[in-house]
């Protein structure tokens, strides 16, 4: 699967992500999902908590719906707040065995309102890996520790 999500990001990343991201909303099975790594003004970034540990917000595509369109709206659904997406970062494989579209972005406005997923929390870059992470997904963990990868 690896090695198809590979080819799958390069061919994303030639052509229009517009058009491939509405694309893929109804064609892959298993479904779609998003994760947004999302950056605040103090050196800090948007995570959600749940019973004690954090994760990354995101979630599934819905149909008709496009990549960047997903990623905005779950982020405001788990957290309160908006973004101004930036680029997309990474493709990788989710819980599910079907693609996921890693983005990267800054919080512009809002108020923390946490949704089942978890509380929205602030988190300092240099306190990262003093917590606790359910990472489903091998590609995130990258982003938040770059360092490990660096020594693996």
């Amino acid at each position: 699967m690896n090695r198809v999500l590979h080819k799958v990001s390069a061919f994303i990343k030639r052509y229009p992500e517009r058009i491939l991201g509405r694309l893929f909303g109804r064609v892959f099975w298993p479904p779609v999902t998003v994760a947004v790594l999302a950056h605040g003004e103090n050196d800090d970034i948007m995570a959600l908590k749940l019973n004690g540990e954090y994760h990354i917000p995101g979630g599934f595509l819905k149909k008709d719906e496009d990549i960047r369109q997903a990623a905005r709206r779950e982020f405001k659904e788990e957290t309160g707040f908006e973004i101004e997406l930036n680029d997309l970062i990474d493709i990788g494989e989710n819980g599910s065995g079907g693609p996921e579209m890693f983005f990267e972005a800054d919080i512009i406005e809002g108020v923390k309102d946490g949704s089942w997923e978890g509380e929205p929390e602030f988190v300092k870059k240099d306190e990262l890996e003093d917590l606790t992470w359910r990472l489903k997904h091998a590609h995130v963990s990258k982003y938040l520790f770059p360092e490990e990868e660096e020594t693996a």
